[in-house]
């Protein structure tokens, strides 16, 4: 009585684990390791725009610039096996003229999957960061307000999983003193009522598909449709909560507007005057100026020299 007892437990311990393993064996997808992943990222362009809301002939002005950046990331899978990464990208910014203390202004959370032996590249748009400076000349005195971009910071790891295996950023320095960066995290999560959702990160077991009816046939159209990954991910000018996947949609049409008064741009480090007349690409609106783009760069434009209306 006793052997029997014995064996009829040694049996259903192995039928527990036998299952366990073939429960946990169904649920595992086989993806590249954090290995064998290279990510990197580089800033492709910036644009900076200063509008001037009254100033004197004596030095005197009150000014509001604003700026955006753009970045490209680049991630390789050496694995024979697909990748599938989440993504977490932060854009930084410090106040006006100060050298502290770090924020964080906007974030983009996705997944990226990566075919076997291939890379995929993309790019990010920051959100427009606005700052404001008042000069006085007579009395010497500069009062400035808002934040202006300092870098970026992206963190890569394994969908489902808190801690990054690897991470990039504008700056060596940024990386190597990130104990700012706890803090601005929380903080950023506060201000924008948004928390982690690992779990969303990972995808489900696809459903089984049906048995073909009794006339023999497959069902005519297809349970799983697999899309490719795009190449490219348009961000819109919000922040992105964590564990969104990027909308894969078609571009919409470019839209064109028409420049109606001389206008006085800085691109990069120069300054330029769009002529009355010219055609440029309307990339997105504000309340009083839009974002265009003008010889291949991003600058704003005043909506009133414009004949957007």
């Amino acid at each position: 009585m006793f052997s029997c007892i014995s064996a009829l437990a040694l049996y259903l311990g192995l039928f527990v684990i036998v299952t366990t393993n073939v429960i946990l064996a169904s649920t595992t997808k086989h993806f590249a390791p954090a290995s064998s992943i290279g990510i990197s990222a580089k800033e492709i362009g910036s644009a900076r725009n200063i509008i001037t809301h009254w100033q004197t002939s004596w030095g005197s002005f009150d000014r509001d610039y604003l700026a955006t950046r753009d970045i490209e990331i680049e991630i390789h899978n050496l694995s024979k096996l697909p990748a599938r990464i989440a993504i977490d990208f932060y854009f930084v910014g410090r106040p006006q003229r100060l050298p502290t203390p770090h924020k964080l202004f906007s974030k983009h959370s996705f997944v990226v999957n990566v075919a076997a032996s291939y890379q995929e590249r993309f790019s990010l748009r920051s959100d427009v960061l606005r700052s404001r400076e008042t000069y006085y000349a007579t009395l010497g005195d500069r009062y400035t307000s808002g934040y202006e971009i300092e870098g970026w910071i992206l963190f890569a790891r394994l969908p489902g999983q808190p801690q990054p295996f690897d991470k990039v950023s504008s700056s060596k320095a940024m990386l190597e003193h990130l104990d700012w960066f706890p803090d601005a995290l929380r903080a950023f999560e506060n201000a924008t009522n948004a928390r982690p959702n690992y779990a969303a990160e990972i995808e489900p077991e696809p459903a089984p598909a049906p048995e073909a009816g009794a006339n023999g046939m497959e069902p005519s159209t297809p349970l799983i449709v697999v899309q490719p990954t795009p190449k490219t991910i348009e961000t819109a000018p919000v922040n992105i909560p964590q564990g969104s996947a990027p909308t894969r949609a078609s571009l919409p049409p470019a839209i064109f507007i028409t420049v109606t008064k001389p206008t006085k741009i800085t691109i990069g480090r120069r300054d330029e005057i769009i002529p009355p007349g010219t055609k440029v690409q309307l990339v997105a609106r504000a309340a009083d100026t839009v974002q265009v783009r003008y010889k291949g760069e991003s600058t704003f434009v005043k909506i009133s020299s414009t004949d957007l209306k």
